[in-house]
């Protein structure tokens, strides 16, 4: 449990057994666009665009490497992460927070710790650290985990995203659009999501995928692919 003055939050699953949600995609569809090879230290895709150019896509695991992805169309960026994403090797951060609507907060971020292993008493107060690290304090945390995704905005949606995705301690962080649609303050808030996520995990990789626009917030990458 989490206290904040004299107030108390139980964080508990909802459910008695671990539950996966997965992405929709047409198979088929996808195959004509993307070809994956995994290797264990190194992911290369083979990007194939609409007029036929074969770009490979080589993504180095566990060096602690930054990569931009930048798109022209919600369709190709859909087709990638519906192929890159490998959970629980990967998380991501959508651009809505990927919470789900009727739960709570605490809820939202408790759900996926079952299929991870990871026991619930062992990351309470590393849900406290990740919130605080983003700027929150005991009672502005307390009051974002009692709410449902409704009632939070786009910032604090994403912020709750983040939080749950680095509770799953994936190798590699994707980032989908996340600095659209918020203000300057929030943009520069966001900018530290991964720095926050490295004092924990140093070696992940991240992934920035994006249109050119949200992607010029300074940030150092290894590589820069445009699909």
């Amino acid at each position: 449990m989490i206290r904040a003055h004299g107030a108390t939050i139980l964080l508990y699953t909802v459910f008695p057994e671990p539950v996966l949600f997965y992405l929709a995609g047409d198979p088929s569809t996808m195959a004509d666009s993307v070809d994956t090879t995994t290797h264990e230290q190194r992911w290369t895709l083979s990007w194939r665009c609409g007029s036929g150019r074969t770009q490979p896509l080589t993504f180095e695991l566990d060096r602690g490497y930054c990569y931009r992805v930048v798109v022209t169309s919600e369709e190709d960026k859909n087709t990638f992460l519906d192929m890159f994403l490998r959970p629980p090797e990967t998380a991501l951060v959508a651009p809505d927070g990927g919470l789900l609507g009727n739960l709570k907060i605490d809820e939202n971020i408790l759900l996926p710790l079952g299929y991870h292993g990871i026991v619930v008493d062992s990351v309470q107060q590393r849900i406290v650290a990740l919130f605080h690290a983003c700027g929150l304090d005991e009672d502005e945390t307390l009051s974002l985990l009692l709410k449902v995704p409704g009632q939070l905005s786009l910032y604090q949606r994403r912020l709750a995203g983040f939080v749950r995705a680095a509770l799953g301690n994936p190798r590699v962080m994707v980032y989908d659009s996340i600095w659209d649609g918020v203000s300057m303050a929030e943009v520069e808030h966001i900018g530290h999501f991964d720095d926050y996520f490295r004092r924990h995990a140093p070696a992940h990789t991240a992934v920035f995928v994006g249109y050119d626009t949200q992607l010029n917030v300074a940030y150092s990458a290894h590589d820069t692919y445009r699909l």
